[in-house]
C-alpha cells in the first residue's frame, strides 16, 4: 500500500493561502465529490476523488467536517460545535482542517484544487477468501520444502540469473494479484506501470493506496497475495531447480523483512496495528510543527502494540536469516553458538566500559549544558537590567512629540494636534521612592512617563499599601480623577526610579484631550488597554487583538464578600480582574487565590456548562467582563489565543478541557 506517497504527491494548495485567512474569515464548503468508508471501529477514511486524496479521520473529527457542508467559517463552526459540546481539541481541530483544504475535502471559492489523479482501468478482480487461502497454501508448502530439502549455492551464474529472472516475475505476478483483490474488495487502481529505477528486481508496478478505503480484511488479502507467488517459486525451485532457489531466498527475505516499507510490515500493520490518523503525523498546521509540540505526538501518539510486535518480529528475522546462511553455506548453526559461548559471549568488561564511556558523555554534555546554562542566564539578567534601565533623554519637543506616537492614548491624534499637546506638556522631575499622587486627594493633573519606572499602590483597610502594577515610558496615569465627577484619585503612585514625567493640568485636558477624544475612547485606551498590555494573559497579545478585547469589555465593580459566580449554575461571563482579590470555593472551601490579572469563567464558556467553583470578592474588587457569545467569539477569531485559552483550561481542569462528548453523534 502506497498511502504515504499518495498523500504528499500533488501540490500543496495550502501554500496559496495564508493559514491565519484560511482558519478565521475563509468560507470553507465541504466537497461533493467524496467517497466515505468506516472500515474499522472509530475509523473514517474519506477520500477526494478526482485529486485521489486520504484523510483517516475518527467520527467526531468528520462530524466536525460535517459541519462545513453548507459552507461556514472556521470560527463559525468552532461556535457551532462549542454549543454542541462536540469541541475537538483545538490543535487537533485545525490541523484537520489545514490538511482538509490541503486535500481537497474543503474548498474555497478562487483557489485550486489538487490536481486530477485519474484511475486506471483494470477488469480483472478477485474475492479476498479465495485469494488468502491459496496464498497461505504456497507459504506453507515453502516452508515446508524449505525445511525439508537441502539448499545448495548456485553451481554457475546461469542458475543465479535464472532465480533472479523468478524473483522478478514473482514480484510481478505479487502486484498482479495484489491489484485484483483490490479491484475485487472496490477499490480503484492506479499508475500501473514497469518499475526498474532504484531497484535489484525490476518488475511490474502498481499503486495499491486505495485498499485502504477497503477495511482491515482487504488489507490482510492484498499483503498476503504479495507473498504468495514468491513463496510458490521458492518451493517449486526447491524441488526442480536448486541451484536457482538462492536468489529467490534473497527475494523472499526482502519481502519478509520488517526493516522497511514490505508486504510482511504491512500484514502486520493490518493485523496489529491501528489506521494512523492524519492528525497524528505529517503535520501541517503551523502550531503543531514546533518542536515540543511535535514529540509529545510522538510519544501520544505511538502505536505501541505495532511497535513491540515488529520489534519482536525483527528479532525473528534476523534468526531467520542466520539459520538461512547457515543452511546454504552448510554450517551447523547449534555449534557456532556453542563456540560463541566457549569464547565467552559478550564479556563482562566490555560492557562496563562501554557503560563507564556512555556515563561519561552523559555526563560531559549535562556539564557543558549547565554552564553555557548559567551564563546565558547571567546575560539574560545583564540584558533586562539594561532595558529596564532608564537612559537619560533630552525632554525637548522633539522627543515629547516622539512620546505621545507612541502611547495608547494619544498615538491616533492629527500631528497638529500632536504638537499642541506636546507644547502644553511640563516636565517634571521626581527622585526614586517619591510618592507622585496619593490616594483619595483630588486629582489636578494627567501624568505621562517619559523616562523611569513607577508602581501603582492600593491603600489596604489595615493601614499599609501594596503594589498592583508598574508603568514605564509612554505609560499614562492620572486621567481617571480628571473623569470622574468627584475628581479623586482612586490609587496612589510612587515612583521606583529617578522619572521624569509630563504633567498636563486638567483645564488644558478638557481643552486639548476632551475635545479630540471620547471619555469611552480613554476609559479604552488607557484603563484597559495599558492594563492588557501589562497582564500576563495578554502580554503577548497583537495590538489588534487587545484593543479587540478591550472594546468587548465593561467594568464591573463588586462589594467585599460579594459572590461574582456561584458553583454548578450557568455563567454568562468571561472575568478578568482588574484590581481587588477574589476567593476561589469548592464545595464551600477556599481551594486559591485571585488577585490583579487572574481570570475566571472561562471553563464553563468553553465547556457550555455549569460553572465549577464558587468565586467570592475577599476585598471590594473591580472586574472586566465580556459576555459569553463576545468572549467565544473573540477567541475563535484567533487561533494562538484559543490554543492559549485551551492549554490554561486544561492546566486548571487537570485534564484535557476538549473534548466533551456526551450525547451520540446526529446524524448528517
Amino acid at each position: 500500500m502506497e498511502l504515504d506517497s499518495v498523500a504528499t504527491s500533488a501540490p500543496c494548495a495550502i501554500a496559496l493561502v495564508d493559514q491565519r485567512t484560511l482558519l478565521t474569515g475563509a468560507t470553507l464548503r465541504l466537497s461533493t465529490k467524496l467517497r466515505v468508508e468506516h472500515t474499522r471501529p472509530e475509523r473514517v477514511v474519506v477520500k477526494y476523488q478526482p485529486g485521489r486524496r486520504y484523510l483517516v479521520l475518527t467520527p467526531i473529527q468528520w462530524h466536525a467536517l460535517q459541519a462545513f457542508e453548507t459552507g461556514q467559517t472556521v470560527p463559525g463552526v468552532l461556535l457551532e460545535l462549542i454549543g454542541q459540546r462536540r469541541t475537538l481539541p483545538l490543535r487537533e481541530f485545525y490541523e484537520i482542517v489545514v490538511k482538509a483544504f490541503d486535500a481537497g475535502i474543503l474548498q474555497m471559492d478562487h483557489q485550486p484544487l489538487p490536481p486530477v489523479v485519474a484511475a486506471s482501468i483494470w477488469k480483472a478482480r478477485t474475492q479476498g477468501l479465495p485469494a488468502r487461502c491459496l496464498a497461505l497454501i504456497a507459504m506453507a508448502a515453502a516452508s515446508l520444502t524449505i525445511v525439508l530439502r537441502p539448499l545448495p549455492l548456485p553451481e554457475h551464474a546461469g542458475h543465479l540469473l535464472l532465480g533472479w529472472l523468478f524473483t522478478c516475475l514473482a514480484t510481478s505476478l505479487g502486484y498482479v494479484l495484489a491489484a485484483c483483490v483490490v479491484r475485487g474488495a472496490g477499490g480503484e487502481i492506479y499508475q500501473p506501470a514497469l518499475f526498474w529505477r532504484r531497484t535489484l528486481a525490476p518488475h511490474f508496478h502498481v499503486d495499491l493506496g486505495d485498499i485502504i478505503m477497503s477495511g482491515r480484511d482487504a488489507q490482510i488479502d492484498v499483503a498476503l497475495v504479495r507473498l504468495a507467488p514468491q513463496f510458490a517459486l521458492t518451493a517449486l525451485a526447491t524441488v526442480y531447480l536448486p541451484g536457482a532457489v538462492f536468489p529467490l531466498l534473497c527475494g523472499l527475505l526482502v519481502l519478509l523483512s520488517p526493516l522497511w516499507k514490505s508486504p510482511l510490515l504491512d500484514l502486520l500493520r493490518a493485523l496489529y496495528g491501528d489506521v494512523r490518523l492524519a492528525m497524528t503525523y505529517d503535520f501541517k498546521f503551523i502550531q503543531n510543527q514546533l518542536f515540543n509540540v511535535l514529540i509529545r505526538a510522538r510519544l501520544k501518539f505511538a502505536d505501541r502494540r505495532f511497535l513491540l510486535i515488529t520489534t519482536s518480529y525483527t528479532a525473528v528475522w534476523f534468526v531467520i536469516l542466520f539459520l538461512g546462511g547457515c543452511a546454504l553455506l552448510e554450517v551447523n548453526a547449534l555449534e557456532l553458538v556453542r563456540r560463541f559461548n566457549d569464547a565467552g559471549g559478550l564479556h563482562f568488561t566490555a560492557l562496563a566500559l562501554l557503560a563507564t564511556f556512555g556515563l561519561m558523555a552523559v555526563c560531559t554534555v549535562a556539564a557543558l549544558g549547565w554552564i553555557g546554562w548559567k551564563h546565558l542566564r547571567e546575560w539574560l539578567r545583564v540584558k533586562n537590567l539594561k532595558r529596564t534601565r532608564p537612559e537619560w533623554v533630552a525632554v525637548d519637543a522633539g522627543n515629547v512629540e516622539a512620546l505621545l506616537r507612541r502611547t495608547l492614548l494619544f498615538r491616533g491624534l492629527a500631528a497638529g494636534d500632536i504638537a499642541t499637546l506636546a507644547a502644553a506638556l511640563t516636565a517634571e522631575e521626581h527622585a526614586a521612592g517619591s510618592i507622585v499622587v496619593r490616594e483619595a486627594e483630588l486629582g489636578e493633573k494627567l501624568y505621562i512617563v517619559f523616562s523611569g519606572r513607577v508602581e501603582v499602590l492600593r491603600e489596604l483597610t489595615v493601614g499599609r499599601t501594596e503594589p498592583i502594577a508598574t508603568l514605564q515610558e509612554a505609560d499614562v496615569f492620572g486621567e481617571i480623577a480628571l473623569l470622574s465627577p468627584d475628581g479623586a484619585r482612586r490609587r496612589s503612585v510612587r515612583c521606583l526610579t529617578p522619572c521624569v514625567l509630563l504633567s498636563l493640568g486638567k483645564a488644558e485636558f478638557e481643552q486639548l484631550v476632551l475635545s479630540r477624544l471620547s471619555r469611552a475612547a480613554i476609559e479604552n485606551a488607557v484603563q484597559k488597554m495599558a492594563f492588557l498590555q501589562r497582564i500576563p494573559l495578554s502580554r503577548h497579545w497583537s495590538p489588534h487583538a487587545v484593543a479587540a478585547f478591550a472594546r468587548r469589555t465593561v467594568f464591573q465593580d463588586v462589594r467585599l464578600g460579594e459572590t461574582v459566580i456561584t458553583e454548578g449554575r450557568d455563567n454568562g461571563f468571561f472575568y478578568l480582574i482588574y484590581e481587588g482579590e477574589m476567593r476561589v470555593l469548592k464545595r464551600e472551601k477556599v481551594v486559591a487565590k485571585l488577585s490583579s490579572g487572574d481570570f475566571f469563567g472561562e471553563i464553563s464558556l468553553l465547556q457550555n456548562s455549569p460553572t465549577t467553583a464558587t468565586i467570592v470578592a475577599h476585598t471590594p474588587s473591580r472586574n472586566l467582563i465580556v459576555s459569553k457569545s463576545d468572549f467565544l467569539s473573540f477567541i475563535t477569531q484567533d487561533f494562538l489565543i484559543g490554543l492559549q485559552f485551551e492549554d490554561i483550561s486544561s492546566r486548571r481542569l487537570g485534564r484535557p478541557i476538549f473534548p466533551l462528548t456526551l450525547n451520540p453523534l446526529p446524524d448528517r
